[in-house]
């Protein structure tokens, strides 16, 4: 008896988990043609590489941040900052999925290994492909900049990279409908 209901248990222990792991996958994806409000979270390779976050304020607003860094030759060190960007529809259309032209404006501060602090300004210019049934982009961006502090230099920045759109809200009411 004992050794049926244990099986019973473990089974029932078993099912939840895994309708609670479909649950949150659901939950955090956004839906492929909709994700614009939702959190965009990847990678970016380039320089700097790192972490890139996107979260669209609405169709053509957005701010994306970036946590990098830097492996150039006596300029290795990290990178944390912030741009808001525009994004044009109508520059670029494709078949399937969606291809804005983006541009907007940046701040971003470097602090070099052995070599103190930088912050600089920056323009970042690109291209992303919104991929028309998942909830994911890839871009390419290049973002020339001058550097305010400590002294007047031009920046370079430029990146390839990929971001996956998920909304934090749906994922926390599903844990809490589950808890």
């Amino acid at each position: 008896m004992g050794w049926k209901t244990f099986n019973i248990e473990h089974l029932f222990a078993s099912m939840n988990k895994v309708a609670l792991a479909i649950a949150l996958t659901l939950s955090v994806m956004a839906s492929a043609q909709d994700y614009k409000g939702q959190y965009g979270i990847g990678l970016a390779l380039g320089e700097p590489s790192g972490f890139s976050i996107k979260k669209f304020n609405n169709n053509s607003e957005a701010f994306q941040y970036t946590l990098g860094y830097s492996i150039i030759e006596g300029r290795e060190g990290i990178n944390i900052g912030a741009d808001f960007l525009l994004h044009n529809y109508d520059f670029i259309t494709a078949e399937k999925g969606k291809i804005p032209f983006y541009y907007g404006a940046g701040i971003h501060l470097k602090s070099y290994n052995n070599a103190g602090n930088q912050i600089y300004a920056r323009v970042p210019l690109g291209l992303a492909y919104e991929v028309k049934d998942l909830p994911l982009d890839v871009f390419f961006e290049f973002a020339p900049g001058i550097a305010v502090i400590p002294e007047p230099s031009l920046v370079t920045n430029f990146a390839i990279g990929g971001r996956f759109y998920f909304d934090p809200n749906k994922a926390r009411r599903a844990l809490e409908g589950r808890i």
